[in-house]
């Protein structure tokens, strides 16, 4: 997904117009528009603007093929993780000390 697809998704999921987004951001609606049609791109302290008011990282708005956080490699990384534990804490029995088997 492109930088301007996920920023037309994350202003419409939050119910903001082009101009709301514009008022919070300090800038002019027609620079909205133009990052939605593809034609500019925010500056960098916009484009930090932009992931602060929608609580995203900054990879996931400039990388493509990121389609959501969890494409992100430290967040890939975290899940595997997480699953690994998930997988050791299913196997692993813990004994009651009411267990008639000790």
């Amino acid at each position: 997904m492109k930088f301007e697809e996920k920023l037309i998704k994350l202003r419409k999921s939050n119910g903001m117009s082009q101009e709301q987004l514009a008022e919070k951001l300090g800038v002019s609606r027609q620079a909205i528009s133009r990052w939605e049609s593809g034609d500019s791109t925010p500056d960098m302290i916009n484009l930090l603007g932009l992931c602060d008011l929608f609580g995203v990282p900054a990879d996931y708005l400039i990388h493509d093929d990121y389609q959501s956080d969890d494409d992100m490699p430290i967040v890939k990384e975290k899940n595997e993780q997480i699953s690994e534990v998930k997988l050791k804490k299913k196997h692993f029995h813990l004994i009651s000390p009411d267990c008639p088997c000790h």
